[in-house]
């Protein structure tokens, strides 16, 4: 879901499963279609699948572009099939938010919190330091029990979290979550 340009797609497939990309991007699917057998645009909130149709479905870095990421959590649960795996790795919403500033982090090795982690909702670009993608257009902050509590309550159960640097010098900048659906 959410497949961008496709970039981990190989890697995918070289694990054994056929690959298909959806995203609601038309551009992104340009650069995807180069690297996919299939892209399809999609709604992840809606993706043209059948009911328990998926052994894996796998989602990066987009929960900040989705007020409703509980809606997604749910459309995952209904394409995948009793024992399917969901993996989602995204931005760690305790530590990357409007209410962190990471910009000389690996100069002053520390960071600077404000307060606003519990207020959940679109941020503008002037918060947070300003980098990264959401400095440039905006994101959707989600607490950490806000994310996870998604999957949950969509029915899957969270077998594994796992924080990962990803470029972080003090506390991690990603988190990683794998979820299956009950068999």
């Amino acid at each position: 879901m959410a497949c961008g340009t496709g970039l981990h797609g190989r890697t995918v497939a070289s694990a054994g499963y056929r690959v298909v990309g959806f995203d609601i991007s038309g551009d992104q699917l340009r650069f995807a279609r180069r690297r996919l057998e299939v892209a399809v645009r999609a709604d992840a909130r809606g993706l043209p699948l059948r009911d328990g149709a998926v052994a894996l479905a796998l989602g990066m870095f987009f929960h900040t572009d989705v007020a409703d990421f509980a809606a997604v959590a749910r459309e995952v649960a209904r394409c995948l099939r009793p024992g399917g795996r969901f993996i989602y790795i995204g931005l760690h919403t305790c530590f990357i938010g409007p209410f962190v500033n990471r910009a000389n982090e690996s100069q002053d090795l520390g960071l600077r919190f404000t307060p606003g982690y519990g207020n959940e909702g679109w941020a503008d670009r002037a918060s947070g330091d300003g980098s990264g993608v959401g400095g440039r257009v905006g994101f959707h902050h989600k607490t950490l029990a806000g994310l996870l509590g998604a999957i949950t309550d969509a029915g899957l159960n969270i077998r594994e979290v796992r924080e990962i640097r990803g470029g972080g010098i003090v506390l991690p900048r990603n988190l990683a979550v794998l979820a299956l659906k009950a068999a």
